[in-house]
């Protein structure tokens, strides 16, 4: 099959034109080096999952991380409960583990013993491996509410046991910045107030849309 223009989604290098995506974000592995938790917003078709991807293949290939790229957005609808939610989070952690690790790198199958929440099963999956792990979070802000309020403080909470016992970087991607989630996100009578529930990032990196140079580079040979 020759190669085509993709917009409707992941990039394959093998299938797609495409720009390189490694290099469009350099700083993102001085970030993971040094064990940090980050932002990386950008608006849609900017080829964030696409990135995304491609820094999780090269992390586990170079083989001093473990790396997977999970997306939460089957949890974005208001009606969604906290242990519903915590569910999905949870499958969709180890369901992309199942198609971007093998078997002996992957947390456990959830459906394989006793219901933890997040930050117990990320902590479990960290302490059954002795290399670091580097979750990358896709779609954090299709999340609602309560749902979203839970998870933060989580990761948050995580990231100070992170040298043993949760994943060493963590990666929060969507369209918005994480200092957006300060806004008012329960009913108006409450309020997460001033101060962000993920507080710990060190960075908030924007991904801006393809440069002139770059749309040339993506180009097929003429």
């Amino acid at each position: 099959m020759p190669k085509f223009f993709n917009s409707a989604g992941l990039c394959f290098p093998e299938d797609h034109y495409m720009v390189d995506p490694l290099k469009r974000l350099t700083e993102v592995e001085s970030l993971i080096r040094n064990k940090s938790y980050f932002v990386l917003h950008a608006p849609r078709q900017t080829g964030k999952t696409t990135f995304l991807h491609a820094l999780a293949r090269k992390l586990n290939t170079e083989g001093n991380y473990i790396s997977a790229v999970a997306s939460f957005e089957r949890a974005g609808y208001r009606s969604i409960t906290l242990e519903k939610a915590t569910e999905v989070f949870i499958d969709s952690i180890h369901r992309a583990s199942e198609f971007q690790l093998p078997a002996a790198l992957r947390p456990r199958n959830p459906k394989s013993g006793k219901s933890l929440d997040l930050s117990q099963y990320l902590a479990e999956w960290c302490k059954s491996q002795s290399k670091p792990i580097v979750l990358l979070i896709d779609e954090i802000d299709a999340l609602f509410d309560d749902v979203l309020i839970s998870v933060l403080p989580q990761l948050r909470d995580g990231c100070q046991a992170r040298t043993a016992g949760f994943p060493s970087s963590v990666a929060l991607v969507g369209l918005r910045d994480v200092r957006d989630y300060k806004i008012r996100l329960r009913p108006e009578t409450e309020s997460l107030g001033t101060a962000s529930p993920f507080n710990v990032k060190a960075e908030s990196i924007f991904l801006s849309n393809f440069s002139e140079a770059e749309v040339f580079e993506s180009l097929p040979p003429a």
